[in-house]
């Protein structure tokens, strides 16, 4: 059991955090234009306030530190201190040490602050004498008939509407009668209470026991295979309460989105651009833990669309585009999906100069480079090891970012596609699905073992003819509207020991070869990475909603299962991981095709 102090401390941290996002938005707003006031007045309300909390926790190097930004913010706001490139430097420098304290509370690192504070002390000194001697010589010229310091009193009034606090709390004492503002004073609550995530996500793994416990019971008193009307409350109750949990875990994406005006002003600063950021869509509802997940890849995303995408001023001025480059971050549902893109309207990605560097790295053969199309090309740029940078810098040129977002965007079951136009722009779509706890999925079995495939992959369900799917190049194919796609049994690549023995002649057709000519076959037709991939398995069986889990160990690192369920029957349903068998196909596709072909 926490104690009242732990409690405390977490909220305390909790909403320091929050404050220090916002102070990273609001400084670079106010960078953006200086008379942005209602910036201002935000960025000293903030830091009185964490100053006053900090304060009151006894979290002394905290408040400390506050204290000096709030005194710089106030003579900004009397109009004492002046906005130039060395105060904002000095104020996003004290900002960042600020995080530093903040994420000491946890990790207990000692955090050297006092050379920013100093420095800021300094800064705020010396404007004060400026404005002192300027003050002194106003003092000379008369004054106005009738008008004793006016300044002083606006000051002082000024002063105590700031210092009093943002929410208060009237509590009446003694005798009322006699006065009527007395008796209208209440005390209030806020609306809004705050629960810690392992809360919302231990709630989230206990609802999803409660769903397989209804499942199994409605399984049991099934009569026949069909359903009895017994159990409909139940799974009415459960499966509201279900939902009802996972949109607690929703936050909109610019909870994410509003933390990267810091980020682009700092790396657009680094590399001498000019670069603005535009957020579009940020009311658009998704899981918290996948924005977590993503948000990591999400930087690098928006790093490389100002290190690589966005030109120099000049370079832009030659090609007759605005002096400032532009980097969109946006959202938008896609039916139970969210989509985030990040667009840039630099240099765009040239197909040619990655076909180039993917030889160069040795990520694919000269002849498999030239066989593969631009758009297969362009998505080597998420393959490890792969960077496109003429030189390093600490932004770039490290080979690593990239993949990392690859990684994230496949580990939740979402998908990356490019677009991109050379000299116009590109924009990285990341179709994501808005919760981690429920996904659809199609069930289907394998001999006696179920298995499920996310339906975010699904593109269709169809049913062929052994005469309808051909043996070419050591590969299946078949046609499906209009177009030729691979086939691939499913058993096949299971039972490998290896899979680098998908290389080995015929490992592909083996059931093929032994079902009988006039057999019908269930196939799936998978998308991914806008391929598609026909896969034929046992028996189809149902559409399901479920719960994944992570694979345990030693299982955790087999590459053709991303997880499992429990289904009703109380059987343990293993769920394929779509993106690496649409990787390991079309690779091994690729390479026999080349080698056909010399």
């Amino acid at each position: 059991m926490k104690s009242k102090e732990e409690e405390y401390k977490e909220l305390f941290h909790a909403e320091a955090l929050e404050n220090f996002e916002e102070l990273n938005r609001l400084f670079t707003d106010l960078e953006n234009d200086h008379t942005e006031f209602n910036a201002i007045n935000s960025i000293f309300r903030i830091v009185h306030t964490l100053k006053g909390n900090a304060m009151g926790m006894g979290f002394d190097d905290i408040a400390a530190l506050t204290h000096v930004m709030e005194d710089v913010m106030g003579s900004v706001q009397q109009g004492t201190m002046s906005l130039n490139k060395d105060l904002f430097d000095s104020l996003f420098k004290a900002n960042d040490k600020l995080g530093a304290l903040i994420d000491a509370l946890k990790t207990g690192q000692r955090v050297s602050y006092l050379g920013i504070k100093t420095k800021l002390f300094v800064l705020l000194e010396k404007h004060q004498k400026v404005a002192d001697t300027k003050a002194g010589q106003d003092t000379k010229a008369p004054e106005p008939a009738g008008e004793a310091n006016p300044a002083p009193v606006a000051e002082e009034t000024n002063k105590e509407e700031l210092d009093s606090p943002q929410e208060e709390v009237l509590v009446p004492t003694g005798d009322t009668s006699k006065n009527p503002q007395a008796m209208k004073s209440e005390i209030t609550f806020t609306d809004v209470i705050q629960i810690p995530v392992k809360k919302m996500d231990e709630l989230m793994t206990m609802v999803g026991q409660l769903i397989i416990e209804r499942d199994r019971l409605i399984t049991l008193n099934s009569v026949d295979g069909k359903r009895t009307t017994e159990f409909e409350g139940l799974q009415r109750i459960t499966s509201d309460l279900q939902y009802g949990v996972m949109n607690a875990r929703m936050v909109t994406v610019g909870f994410l989105f509003n933390k990267f005006h810091r980020i682009v002003r700092d790396v657009a600063s680094i590399e001498n651009k000019n670069v603005g950021l535009v957020l579009q869509g940020t009311e658009c509802e998704i899981d918290r833990n996948i924005l977590k997940i993503m948000s990591d890849a999400m930087i690098h995303l928006v790093r490389n669309a100002v290190s690589h995408g966005i030109e120099k001023s000049e370079g832009r001025k030659a090609k007759g585009k605005p002096d400032k480059g532009t980097i969109i971050l946006s959202a938008h549902y896609e039916k139970d999906n969210v989509v985030i893109e990040v667009a840039d309207d630099g240099n765009g990605i040239d197909a040619n100069i990655i076909r180039r560097k993917i030889v160069e790295k040795g990520l694919a053969s000269k002849e498999l480079a030239q066989h593969l199309s631009d758009e297969e090309v362009i998505m080597y740029i998420f393959e490890p090891g792969f960077s496109n940078a003429e030189k390093i810098t600490e932004i770039s040129g490290r080979g690593v970012g990239m993949d990392v977002v690859k990684k994230a965007a496949e580990s939740i079951g979402g998908q990356i596609n490019v677009d991109t136009e050379v000299g116009m722009g590109t924009t990285i779509k990341l179709n994501l699905p808005s919760s981690m706890a429920l996904k659809g999925a199609l069930l289907f079995a394998l001999e006696e073992q179920e298995y499920a495939v996310a339906l975010s992959y699904t593109e269709a369900v169809i049913s062929l003819a052994k005469s309808e799917i051909h043996l070419i190049t050591d590969g299946l194919m078949a046609q499906y509207l209009d177009q030729t796609i691979p086939i691939i049994f499913l058993k096949d690549i299971i039972n490998l020991e290896n899979l680098a023995d998908c290389q080995k002649e015929g490992v592909l057709h083996q059931s093929f070869e032994e079902i009988e000519e006039d057999a019908k076959l269930d196939v799936i037709v998978l998308s991914y990475a806008g391929k598609l991939l026909g896969v034929v398995v046992d028996r189809l069986l149902q559409q399901k909603e479920i719960i994944e889990k992570s694979m345990v160990r030693p299982l955790e690192k087999t590459k053709l299962l991303s997880g499992t369920t429990i289904l009703g029957n109380g059987k343990v349903c293993l769920v394929i991981d779509v993106t690496t068998i649409s990787d390991l196909m079309f690779k091994t596709l690729a390479q026999k095709t080349v080698e056909s072909e010399n």
